[in-house]
C-alpha cells in the first residue's frame, strides 16, 4: 500500500472512507509531529463518522531526512496537494493546534479563493487569530531561552533539557517552525472564511489565553463557536476526549457540504 507522506498513517488513501466517514485532518503545533494525533487515530473509540488523519510536515517524525519547510505558503502547497488527491465530494474537516491552526486556516483561505472544495468547518486550538501580535518571539532567543520557554508552555517535559542529542534534533525544528509562524502572522491579512469555525483554548494558555480566542469569529462568515477548557497550552492533548466531542458536534450541526 502506496502512502502519502504527508499522511503516513491514513489508512484508507484512495477512498472516500465511507459514505458517512468525514477525515479530520490534524495539523500539529510548532516543533510537533505527526505522531502528537497517533493516539486519535488509533483510538479504539472515536466518534461516529470520524476518522483522525495526523499530517506529518517534513523535517520530522516520519520525514526526518527532509529539508524543512521556510514558508506558511510552502507548507499550504503540500496539504493543498494532499486534498487535491482525494475524492471531490469526500466530507473532511481541517483540524490545527497552535500554529497548525494557522495552517488550516490559510489552507482553506487559498481553498475558497480557488474555488475548490471547503472543509466542513475548521478548528483551530490554542492560537491567536490571524493577524494578532505574536506572543513569545521565541525563534530569536538563545537555544537555553527557547527550551525554557517550550517547557513553561508546558509541551516538553523539563527532562528533556538533559539529553543533548535529542535537543540537537528538536531544536532546529522548533526554532524553524516558530520563525515561520512569525513571519506568517506578522504579513498575514486576515480574510473572512465561508465556513464554520470552532475555536478552543486552554484556561491557562499563556500564548492563547481565553481573551484571544474569540477574535476568531472575525474571519467567519458561517457559524462559530468557542469553548475554553483546563488546562495550558497543550490543553489538546490532556482534553482529547472534550476536543474530539466538539469536532463530532460541529460536524452534526453541520452536516451540508460548504460550497466553494
Amino acid at each position: 500500500m502506496t502512502r502519502n507522506r504527508w499522511t503516513p498513517w491514513d489508512d484508507a488513501p484512495g477512498t472516500d472512507g465511507g459514505a458517512e466517514t468525514v477525515r479530520v485532518y490534524c495539523l500539529p503545533h510548532a516543533g510537533g509531529s505527526a505522531g502528537s494525533y497517533l493516539a486519535w487515530s488509533r483510538s479504539q473509540e472515536p466518534p461516529a463518522g470520524l476518522t483522525f488523519i495526523p499530517v506529518e510536515l517534513p523535517g520530522r517524525g516520519t520525514r526526518l531526512r527532509e529539508p524543512l519547510l521556510a514558508s506558511m505558503d510552502e507548507v499550504v502547497d503540500g496539504l493543498l496537494a494532499v486534498l487535491a488527491e482525494r475524492p471531490e465530494q469526500e466530507k473532511f474537516l481541517l483540524l490545527g493546534h497552535s500554529m497548525g491552526a494557522q495552517i488550516a486556516y490559510e489552507t482553506t483561505r487559498r481553498l475558497a479563493e480557488r474555488g475548490r472544495p471547503l472543509p466542513r468547518a475548521v478548528v483551530v486550538s490554542g492560537c491567536r487569530p490571524p493577524g494578532a501580535p505574536v506572543a513569545l518571539p521565541l525563534h530569536e532567543r538563545s537555544d537555553d531561552e527557547l527550551l525554557r520557554g517550550v517547557v513553561e508552555l508546558g509541551g516538553t517535559p523539563a527532562e528533556i533539557l538533559e539529553h543533548r542529542e535529542l535537543l540537537e534534533m528538536l531544536l532546529p525544528v522548533m526554532r524553524a517552525d516558530l520563525g515561520l509562524l512569525a513571519r506568517y502572522m506578522t504579513d498575514v491579512r486576515p480574510t473572512v472564511l465561508p465556513c464554520p469555525m470552532v475555536a478552543l483554548g486552554g484556561a491557562d494558555d499563556r500564548l492563547a489565553g481565553p481573551e484571544w480566542i474569540t477574535g476568531w469569529r472575525a474571519v467567519t462568515a458561517a457559524g462559530f463557536r468557542h469553548r475554553v477548557l483546563p488546562g495550558d497550552h497543550f490543553f489538546l492533548h490532556t482534553q482529547a476526549a472534550e476536543v474530539m466531542a466538539e469536532i463530532a458536534a460541529v460536524v452534526r450541526e453541520h452536516a451540508a457540504p460548504t460550497a466553494g
